[in-house]
């Protein structure tokens, strides 16, 4: 009796197994890329992740921040050359503001200056007087004061000493030297225009302290500087 014969042993066909699973799909085992046999095999590795393998910001959307940042600089640079503006304009009109405070300065000093030289004429304008009234009352006792001011009645004259004449006559030459001395010195403080009142004016610009306020005001020159227009 013939045994049994035993089926053939199954042979794998390399070629088939990988083209039906090559066909399969072009993803791989539940979408996942690549073949099951490179699963099996440890060679698998996934595809990179898209959100992981972005590249850097394009230039389009870091321009806008580029713009941003020229025009901050921009105005910038023009708050810098607006603030040099205001800083010279503050130093010119601070010039200006110390220079008119130097002229009150000066010009309060020559008034404090006036004032005090018309109170030491006012005082020896005083003492001439106190002289004057003295030597009338000596006079007046000699019984010549009424014929001294126009010098008439020269026959009382004559009846007087000889030496009390020269005495007389050094006391009166010394008072008139005061008075010419009180004489000028208030002419020297009037107004050369009007000889009324005090000069007080400063002209400009000579800077000459000859005229008061009111002919100042209307003086188209300087009495000293012919032909040197005032400056107000």
């Amino acid at each position: 009796m013939t045994p049994p014969q035993q089926p053939p042993p199954l042979r794998s066909e390399p070629g088939t197994l990988g083209s039906a699973a090559s066909s399969y799909s072009p993803l791989g085992l539940n979408g996942v890329p690549g073949s099951i046999w490179d699963f099996v095999s440890g060679s698998f590795s996934p595809s990179p992740s898209p959100i992981l393998s972005a590249g850097p910001p394009s230039s389009s959307s870091a321009s806008p921040n580029g713009a941003e940042l020229a025009r901050v600089r921009r105005q910038l640079d023009e708050a810098k050359r607006k603030i040099r503006q205001w800083e010279e304009s503050w130093q010119q009109v601070k010039q200006v503001c110390d220079a008119w405070q130097r002229e009150a300065q000066e010009a309060k000093e020559r008034a404090r200056v006036a004032d005090s030289d018309r109170q030491l004429a006012l005082q020896k304008k005083e003492e001439v007087e106190a002289q004057v009234k003295q030597l009338q009352e000596e006079l007046e006792g000699l019984g010549v004061a009424s014929t001294l001011p126009g010098l008439r009645g020269c026959g009382d004259i004559g009846t007087i000493p000889l030496p009390k004449l020269h005495s007389l006559q050094s006391q009166l030459r010394l008072d008139l030297e005061a008075v010419d001395g009180v004489i000028f010195q208030l002419r020297a403080k009037q107004c050369v225009a009007c000889r009324e009142r005090a000069h007080g004016a400063v002209l400009r610009p000579c800077q000459h302290h000859v005229l008061c306020e009111p002919c100042a005001a209307t003086a188209p020159e300087c009495p000293y500087c012919k032909g040197q227009p005032l400056q107000w």
